[in-house]
């Protein structure tokens, strides 16, 4: 397919050069990846359980049970300050953009007291950040918490609480009552997309090897996959792929030298394991390194695609070299938004030109004020009051003009790649570790599996435009 054919919401971006001929193995991570979740159903269960264990395990007060899900809240790459409670849209630079306490937004002139002409340090423990989908439920139950007890007590600890939403939410992925309900009612839960199996097969039949590597468990992987891949093979979900790799304990799967053990595809029953791991075989655990070395690959003939950009992306491009794709589901609904606005954004930029035209003329007059050389006739002042006039009917136009381009993205945060007019902090992850990005893995459906992705020119602010 022509690549001008493939609607927007489709399209694979290229950060990096990857030339698909050279890519002998295809890994993919499962959750949020080749599998996909109906979002707002399963953060919303999630955000239930977590409310229950709240009460039961830390004493928690019944009122929270009154608390009810918010699913637009928490976006991907949103900063969450532990120790004031507060959540943070920051830049490149890592400069506050939009500020909330709680679900409480700082306006303008207080955001810009407390936070000011400073970047803020990312890499102090006190910051948590929004990688994954799997993040709202948590998040929005921690900004109602910060909402809850400051109107209660003067002397919240924010820490505290961070903590132990965070913990419940970690103990209710890893037992039964989720995922169980997952796999009960899989409907509720996980979406079908036949176009991610066609694209597979597709690559399979062209001589791709295809890989996948979850940190789900076996028995979990194979129910979630026999009911989103079951209805459109003729043969078992696991012989679509290659090599099969389950509780793969991300990103330390990238770094550790942690030991293979076997899977029965049958019982799931583990055993110990010293050989070579082959292609079609069903392994849990393990190590990039062995898989490289036991499959006579190098890493530049791996391509790894996950939707966590430090564990599937970060993390293994620092480390081991493999290529990278990161889904971002977002981009989905956000690019169509920003195809639609193109007009909206292109009137902008005529009125911020326009702008700065005027604000040139206005300098003048001021350098002639102040030299007091300008022109004091009623025409004079008129001209300059016309200049001045003109600029506030700018700026009032260029407001309604970017808020009328903002209206399809989330209702508090805007855009997850933009932060104002720079890009955001997940957006420069993005640009610097992921070679190609898309909103999904049937994505792939509209490419060929030789294609030669090429990266566009990085325009610097001196070059010609």
């Amino acid at each position: 397919m022509n690549e001008k054919e493939i609607p927007c919401q489709n399209k694979i971006f290229v950060n990096r050069t990857l030339n698909m001929n050279t890519i002998k193995l295809i890994g993919f991570d499962m959750d949020y990846t080749i599998v996909t979740y109906n979002v707002p159903a399963f953060e919303a269960k999630a955000y239930e359980i977590l409310k229950e264990k709240l009460i039961k395990e830390y004493n928690y007060p019944e009122e929270i049970r009154k608390f009810e899900f918010n699913k637009d809240f928490i976006i991907r790459g949103l900063v969450i300050d532990t120790e004031n409670g507060d959540f943070l849209k920051v830049n490149r630079y890592g400069f506050v953009r939009i500020a909330s306490h709680g679900s409480k937004f700082y306006s303008f002139e207080d955001q810009k007291e407390k936070f000011g002409p400073y970047s803020i340090d990312l890499t102090d423990s006190r910051y948590y950040i929004v990688h994954t989908l799997f993040s709202q439920a948590e998040g929005w139950m921690y900004a109602q918490l910060v909402d809850y007890y400051d109107e209660r007590d003067s002397k919240v600890n924010y820490r505290k609480l961070f903590t132990e939403v965070r913990k419940c939410l970690n103990d209710a992925h890893q037992e039964e009552e989720l995922k169980g309900d997952v796999v009960s009612n899989p409907a509720k839960y996980l979406i079908q997309d036949k176009r991610i199996v066609d694209a597979l097969l597709k690559f399979k039949r062209f001589g791709k090897k295809l890989a996948l590597i979850t940190n789900s468990d076996y028995e979990y992987s194979r129910k979630v996959m026999e009911y989103c891949f079951g209805p459109y093979l003729d043969k078992p979900w696991q012989k679509l792929f290659d090599l099969v790799i389950v509780s793969a304990n991300k990103p330390d799967y990238f770094t550790a030298r942690n030991r293979y053990l076997k899977v029965d595809p049958k019982t799931g029953l583990l055993s110990n394991f010293y050989g070579s791991i082959e292609w079609n075989g069903i392994y849990q655990g393990g190590n990039a390194a062995i898989l490289e070395k036991h499959l006579n690959l190098k890493p530049s003939e791996i391509l790894y695609l996950g939707d966590h950009i430090l564990g599937d992306v970060v993390t293994l491009k620092e480390t081991i070299g493999w290529r990278t794709g990161l889904v971002v589901q977002e981009l989905a609904k956000e690019v169509p938004v920003l195809a639609e606005t193109r007009a909206i954004h292109q009137k902008i930029a005529e009125k911020m030109a326009e702008k700065e035209e005027l604000e040139d003329i206005s300098l003048e007059f001021r350098e002639k004020i102040f030299l007091k050389e300008h022109d004091r006739s009623e025409a004079g002042k008129k001209k300059y009051e016309d200049v001045k006039e003109r600029l506030i009917k700018l700026d009032d136009e260029i407001r309604d003009l970017i808020f009328a381009s903002q209206k399809g993205f989330n209702t508090y945060w805007g855009e997850v790649m933009r932060a104002g007019n720079e890009i955001s902090r997940f957006a420069t992850l993005v640009e610097r570790y992921a070679c190609i990005y898309m909103s999904g893995i049937a994505n792939l459906y509209y490419y060929s599996p030789f294609k030669y992705y090429r990266s566009q020119r990085r325009y610097l602010a001196h070059d010609p435009q």
